[in-house]
């Protein structure tokens, strides 16, 4: 399975043992103090930058498939998502595929029928045997069906969706891979990490599971999440002596989206997020829970302004395709994906729906601050939007 450097490079990982742990000893016990992103390498291939030195995402949100299945027009939605997707992929060829939450409708799938829709979510991109990774959204089915069904059928194959911490059945799908320069590439040149943000709800259509009083389920699990990415980071830092530049996916979007929503950026700001972002309750309350979780993405950004995480980004408010940064998110950029399907609500500039690109390049990683070039990618097989997240982008706002 291994051979050579790369024998060595495991006995590394699986012998080294935190002096002092960051998580408690249950969590600690079940990670094995082991780089968890690597577990891919046990069954499918590394996913590598392409021969230029390019790694090319697309990030599709709320394709909310399955809405209407008893009616005339509501089978046709998911064919018309099907081809948003096809053209996307055929007009930008990535090597990665994201989807990024509400692969299915909430408002008529349940646990009997919300997984035979995910094999429509994933067709076009199965068909052009593109590798992919899934985040889950709030869609009436628990999060480990989602995942137990995606890993069964594709598993083994394509999907590289898996859950390393987080409550079951809710809030569980919380992992990261590794994107090498090279097949033989001993350190990872990126990472991407996926968060699962709706922590608490029952997903059989019977109202909130085990929900605190004074809150919603929109939140990254604040007590598994920032012990297991702080953990996971130092693992890296000891390993591979750094943290490689990350992408985040996470369907709701962070609480700064917010304040950030105000700025005058490239795409749709049909939706801005208020409150429908993490921490609120559904009265519009602000709790604070989601904030272990943006304090440990932080964190990995290498503290305020490092430049490490290159976006957050998100769905769930259709009509949102921009992105953001600015010193009220201690430069991290925010980014939200569009509208990907024809399930779920309209709005006046997401009528052509889209698919959110990232292109990462790796002469733009191995700068001071790295920097990822992103734009919005339309079922018209149009593009637009396009801009350098960095130190650079809207210098006015920042202060570094």
């Amino acid at each position: 399975m291994f051979s050579g450097a790369g024998s060595l490079y495991l006995a590394l990982l699986l012998a080294w043992t935190p002096s002092s742990p960051v998580i408690s000893a249950p969590l600690a016990r079940s990670l094995d103090a082991t780089l968890l992103g690597l577990l891919q390498l046990t069954g499918k291939p590394k996913l590598t930058f392409d021969e230029q030195g390019k790694f090319k995402v697309v990030s599709f949100s709320d394709m909310h498939m399955g809405e209407g299945e008893n009616v005339v027009w509501g089978p046709q939605q998911d064919v018309n998502t099907s081809i948003v997707h096809a053209h996307v992929l055929d007009n930008e060829r990535p090597r990665f595929v994201v989807f990024n939450g509400d692969l299915v409708t909430g408002e008529n799938t349940f646990k009997h029928n919300a997984t035979k829709y995910l094999d429509k979510v994933f067709a076009p991109t199965v068909a052009r045997g593109i590798p992919f990774s899934s985040t889950y959204g709030n869609d009436n089915i628990n999060h480990q069906e989602e995942l137990e069904y995606e890993q069964e059928h594709y598993g083994k194959t394509l999907s590289y969706t898996r859950s390393d911490v987080g409550p079951k059945p809710y809030g569980l799908g919380n992992y990261w891979l590794p994107v090498y320069a090279t097949p033989t590439a001993p350190i990872p040149a990126a990472i991407m990490w996926f968060f699962d943000s709706r922590s608490f709800t029952s997903g059989d259509g019977n109202g909130p599971g085990p929900v605190p009083a004074a809150a919603d389920y929109y939140w990254v699990d604040e007590t598994t999440v920032p012990p297991y990415i702080e953990q996971q980071s130092e693992l890296m830092q000891r390993v591979w002596g750094k943290t490689p530049p990350a992408l985040v996916f996470v369907h709701i979007p962070v609480q700064k989206a917010q304040i950030l929503a105000t700025l005058p950026t490239k795409g749709d700001h049909d939706d801005e997020p208020d409150p429908a972002a993490q921490g609120f309750t559904l009265n519009g309350t602000y709790t604070g829970l989601d904030l272990p979780f943006w304090n440990a993405l932080i964190k990995l950004n290498n503290g305020p302004y490092g430049g490490n995480v290159l976006a957050v980004t998100s769905g769930h408010d259709h009509g949102e395709s921009w992105c953001a940064r600015s010193t009220v998110s201690v430069g991290i950029p925010v980014c939200f994906d569009g509208h990907s399907g024809y399930g779920g609500y309209v709005t006046e500039h997401s009528v052509v729906r889209n698919g959110r690109v990232f292109e990462l390049d790796l002469v733009d990683l191995e700068g001071q601050v790295p920097v990822v070039k992103t734009w919005n990618s339309y079922e018209d097989y149009t593009t637009d939007d396009d801009v350098v997240l960095g130190p650079d982008y809207l210098p006015g706002y920042n202060n570094n």
